[in-house]
């Protein structure tokens, strides 16, 4: 009796859990404000695969860029990949990247990147705030990332957010760089936005 009922309650849990997770992956685009600049906001769709590509060849260091069939199969995988952008005049300056657990218990932040010419604007900020809105609202435990040893910026980024460091991982990225693995659970009221970026 008990086993049966625990089942079935384990087997609700995870079919709501599915539909928070259709729900969180829905995206009303929108036009935003940051720093007295106008962006669109808007979920990533296929088509902006090359602009996307470009992007990330633009951003990092020649062994960190990402194939343009990796970009793809994310794309193909929509359910369990979920991409924000933004544009500036038609002109994409930053996305990001978060793939989800077969269980939809947790997110992990794939990649972002802003144009260099946009960096320090708030742009990253507000990619991965809302990034972080959308994981609530999938009702997910926590959401992490992983960032080069020495992106500084990067990880200074995620703590102020209220990302912790959980370990460090040795010769994670290619060049046998080192990575900092940061965490923000969401079953917890965490502290976010230590600074308001312009906003």
């Amino acid at each position: 009796m008990w086993n049966r009922f625990r089942k079935n309650y384990l087997r609700f849990k995870s079919n709501q859990r599915e539909t928070k997770v259709a729900e969180g992956l829905k995206f009303r685009n929108r036009n935003v404000t940051i720093c007295g600049n106008r962006y669109f906001l808007g979920k990533g769709m296929m088509s902006d695969v090359p602009d996307i590509l470009k992007l990330d060849q633009t951003a990092y260091p020649e062994k960190m860029k990402w194939s343009k069939q990796r970009f793809l199969q994310d794309f193909k995988n929509w359910h369990r990949h979920f991409y924000l952008i933004l544009r500036k005049h038609d002109q994409l300056v930053g996305f990001i990247c978060i793939s989800l657990s077969k269980n939809n218990k947790c997110g992990h932040i794939e990649n972002v990147a802003v144009l260099p010419d946009f960096q320090g604007q708030g742009l990253g900020y507000l990619l991965i705030t809302t990034i972080i809105e959308r994981a609530r609202e999938m009702d997910l435990d926590f959401i992490d990332c992983n960032c080069r040893i020495d992106n500084h910026n990067a990880q200074t980024l995620f703590k102020d957010i209220g990302f912790v460091k959980v370990e460090v991982k040795p010769n994670h990225f290619q060049e046998e760089l080192d990575a900092v693995c940061l965490r923000l659970h969401l079953d917890k009221t965490n502290y976010i936005g230590a600074k308001n970026f312009g906003r």
